[in-house]
């Protein structure tokens, strides 16, 4: 009974105590320290600041800038930090590392999703803006792509960099994609590597069982090599090539 009277009271007291510091891009006032089981049940409410430490069950706050530890971490507008747990969900833009087996940004991305020292093949990782950096996991997915994505689907809508799977989609790409299938929908300029690529228009060099493009400018290396708009011998076996 003591030890709950202690701890109710410590709470207390965290939760009275005055915001100790200043959030340096907001300028708002922020707490150093976190505790949360709810939303609705932690030491600091859920539209205020935190700037250092977050212990979470599951917890919300309006800005997070520091480690974030927990299993659902929420922050409702910017993260910035490290942030540890089974679900990193940020409804704004996120700059740091997201360490967790699902992690969704809403906003814009700078860094690192995913569960790396228990290899890639095991985190959902979702930008809805764009996303500078790495994304390792079982599923990929960003609005934009600027750097790497490591896993079994691999979802970049404007990608450049690199796409490293089973199956690697995009709508326009400018860098590599290597993968079983690789499809660029629009635009593709680069490398495909894959037993099956395919674009709309593609610049580079295609390597794989089969390549598919409509417009090629560049090289086809592959048992099956079909660039349908090509105005001379569009199928060809082993290479194909344009150079406009």
């Amino acid at each position: 009974m003591k030890k709950m009277i202690a701890l109710f009271g410590t709470l207390s007291l965290l939760q009275a105590a005055p915001a100790l510091a200043q959030d340096h891009y907001t300028g708002d006032k922020s707490h150093p320290l976190q505790l949360a089981i709810y939303p609705t049940v932690q030491v600091i409410p859920y539209d205020q600041n935190i700037a250092g430490l977050r212990l979470n069950i599951a917890g919300l706050n309006r800005n997070v800038t520091g480690l974030d530890v927990g299993l659902f971490n929420v922050t409702d507008e910017r993260f910035r930090g490290l942030g540890v747990g089974l679900v990193n969900f940020v409804r704004g833009n996120s700059t740091g590392m997201d360490v967790g087996f699902i992690n969704r940004v809403d906003g814009d991305m700078t860094g690192f999703q995913g569960v790396p020292f228990l290899t890639f093949w095991n985190a959902v990782n979702i930008v809805h803006g764009d996303s500078v950096g790495l994304q390792g996991g079982l599923y990929n997915q960003a609005e934009g792509l600027k750097g790497l994505q490591g896993g079994l689907v691999n979802i970049g809508y404007g990608t450049a960099g690199v796409q490293l799977g089973l199956y690697n989609y995009t709508m326009d790409v400018s860098g590599t994609q290597f993968g079983l299938a690789n499809v660029a929908f629009d635009d593709a300029h680069g490398v495909q590597i894959g037993l099956y690529n395919g674009a709309r228009n593609f610049r580079g060099v295609q390597i794989g069982v089969i390549n598919q493009t409509q417009t090629l400018d560049g090289l086809q290396i592959g048992l099956l090599n079909i660039a349908s708009e090509k105005d001379h011998l569009p199928i060809m076996v082993l290479a194909n090539w344009q150079f406009q």
